[in-house]
């Protein structure tokens, strides 16, 4: 009888043996198991924030600045802050207010402190001499009714936002110096099969490196949920994952593409440098060279608008426009012209935060404090030292390091789009096809030298064509913006001076950059030229005062490699090591609008002691049913 035991048991454990991902499977399992044991023996899940009944028809859309400014822009007073609070939250982009939306849903008294004149973040938009600006949203993917992107969008802001699509061209690359030779463009398209056959058009002696390229697109697919998985269970069972090589096992994707470079990737498939350039051209939605870059982030930031891309109806302020509503209509309270000083730490717990206000500093206490001001800035210069330089996060700043800055240049033009030949896409101009090296040189510029080089990548928006609410706001108007990637060294000497009052060197050097930006956008949309009405610049420095990033930073953490492999993915997550803080946003996901978003979901779900994820999952179904 012994003996069959022993024997049956050798036989199913050499079954196992050579089938690893069953065994994986079933640790996985055992963990899941004991993981969701000690989660039901802590805190009880607070109330589930997801409801069918959350989503309402869209309204009318409110015009009057008047009105908006209303909501957008109550300054801060002691005498505004609800008592009782729950939680205080720093900052006001999309991380922060999501999670503002869904504790407030859940039954929690939040308080949203934005150290700028108005909420919203990276979605505020700005007005100046009849012209209205978008500032950090310029497009988003995933935004079709069945998507959770849309479906987690519509739980925060209430379903009172619509998102219009582009053209069915969202993205064109144009490749060439158009001040001296012809611009080659290559469109992106809605629907992967026809980019596909359309740069197989473009470059017919390529036909297989594009379809191996394509083909590992959709191999790396998973990749982002190794990732996000490694942030949603506990802390301990990420490191037993890693350590035990069960991630190599459950997340392939994970493993593999988090450790090849884009550009490792290119150099295998092709020697084509201006194919491996358009295949590149994303690269500005994180910031990353792709010798320094993940080929599991770059799948992911492409695969995201496979579908195709999609605007918000009235600007991208309308999504915090609705999200302060309802934190308000729930008992909260989002203030601005709230500058968050410290973090106020008693007994190693973070306990409250101290709001600058004149010259005094007015202290507001909470069982939990939630920052969405980057891990930079709150490790940095918001918390103790003492307290700061202990946790476990504290070495990833130098590990993983800060994200470039940018240059922005804000364009109002006579005419509407049909007159002016602009089109509801973006445009990504590179004048040479090595991506990588004309972006290398033009960064090691020295400040004196700055002034004479050409500005070799911009990215073209016309925020004006992607709303149809346009025109019928701002008759015979349209808007450009043009950005391109810059050092915040190049102006750092101006750094303590006044916005709008840093001198005349500074308005000359910002100038001569926005006018070679111009001058190229013109050459891309000649109808453009003389209709020029206002014209604006902001730099590094721009957008410090505005979003509160110290070195201007367009993305927060840089998202070089290092930030998506295992040690960083772990260590940077919701719930930090330092008692009652949370951290939410991009830095805890990645950078855009949904990797804040998402992020913000994240850090709900530490806060309300619930798997939001499986709520959201829950919900979908929910919805698919009633369809």
């Amino acid at each position: 009888m012994i003996s069959s035991v022993l024997s049956l048991f050798s036989r199913v454990l050499q079954y196992l043996v050579n089938n690893p991902s069953i065994l994986g499977l079933i640790v996985l399992l055992a963990v899941f198991i004991f993981a969701l044991s000690v989660f039901f023996s802590g805190p009880k899940p607070a109330k589930n924030p997801f409801s069918t009944k959350h989503v309402r028809p869209v309204e009318q859309l409110v015009s009057d600045q008047k009105e908006r400014d209303r909501i957008l822009k109550q300054r801060f007073k002691a005498s505004k802050v609800p008592t009782n609070l729950d939680t205080v939250i720093i900052g006001s982009g999309m991380g922060g207010m999501s999670v503002g939306v869904l504790l407030a849903r859940a039954g929690k008294k939040v308080l949203v402190l934005e150290q700028h004149d108005q909420a919203g973040g990276c979605c505020h938009t700005f007005h100046d001499k009849g012209f209205e600006f978008d500032t950090g949203v310029h497009y988003i993917g995933k935004m079709e009714p069945h998507d959770d992107d849309r479906v987690l969008m519509d739980q925060v802001t209430g379903g009172r936002v619509e998102y219009p699509r582009m053209d069915d061209a969202y993205d064109v690359v144009a490749i060439g110096d158009p001040n001296h030779e012809k611009v080659r463009k290559y469109p992106f398209m809605t629907g992967e099969q026809k980019t596909k056959e359309n740069l197989i058009k473009c470059f017919p002696k390529e036909k297989d490196a594009i379809e191996k390229f394509y083909k590992l697109l959709r191999e790396s697919r998973n990749f982002f949920e190794g990732y996000f998985v490694l942030k949603l269970v506990p802390k301990w069972v990420a490191w037993l994952l890693v350590s035990t090589g069960l991630m190599n096992l459950i997340f392939k994707s994970y493993v593999r593409f988090g450790k090849i470079t884009l550009k490792q990737v290119l150099d295998d498939l092709t020697d084509d440098e201006e194919l491996k350039g358009t295949l590149s051209y994303i690269f500005g939605d994180y910031g990353v060279v792709p010798s320094k870059t993940s080929f599991g982030l770059h799948s992911t930031v492409m695969r995201h608008y496979f579908h195709g891309a999609h605007y918000i109806r009235g600007g991208p302020s309308e999504i915090p426009f609705q999200m302060v509503q309802i934190i308000e209509d729930l008992g909260g309270k989002v203030l601005v012209n709230a500058p968050v000083s410290e973090i106020i730490v008693n007994s190693g717990r973070a306990v409250g935060v101290k709001v600058k206000k004149g010259e005094d500093n007015v202290e507001i206490y909470a069982p939990q404090i939630v920052t969405d001001a980057g891990v930079s800035n709150t490790f940095l210069r918001l918390l103790p030292k003492e307290v700061a330089t202990k946790s476990c996060i504290y070495p990833m700043i130098n590990k993983v390091g800060d994200s470039l800055s940018y240059i922005s240049v804000f364009i109002g033009l006579r005419g509407n789009k049909e007159e002016l030949g602009i089109q509801a896409h973006n445009c990504w101009s590179f004048n040479s096809p090595n991506l990588e090296q004309t972006f290398e040189d033009y960064l090691a510029l020295p400040l004196d030298k700055l002034k004479e080089a050409d500005v070799p990548l911009m990215f073209v928006s016309f925020p004006s064509a992607k709303d149809p609410t346009w025109h019928d706001r701002h008759p015979d108007k349209s808007t450009c913006l043009l950005i391109t990637l810059s050092r915040y060294s190049w102006f750092k000497q101006w750094e303590e001076g006044r916005v709008k009052h840093r001198g005349e060197e500074y308005e000359d050097l910002k100038t001569i950059i926005g006018k070679k930006m111009l001058a190229t956008c013109t050459k891309l949309y000649p109808n453009i030229e003389g209709k020029v009405d206002y014209f604006d610049v902001g730099t590094p420095l721009s957008n410090k005062y505005y979003l509160g990033f110290q070195d201007g930073e367009m993305y927060g953490l840089d998202h070089n490699m290092r930030r998506f492999l295992p040690e960083a993915s772990i260590q940077l997550r919701a719930k930090t090591d330092i008692p009652g803080l949370y951290l939410t946003g991009q830095d805890i996901m990645s950078a855009g609008l949904t990797g804040a978003l998402f992020g913000g979901m994240l850090c709900a779900s530490e806060l309300l002691h619930r798997n939001l994820y499986f709520d959201l999952k829950a919900l979908k179904k929910e919805l698919k049913k009633s369809a």
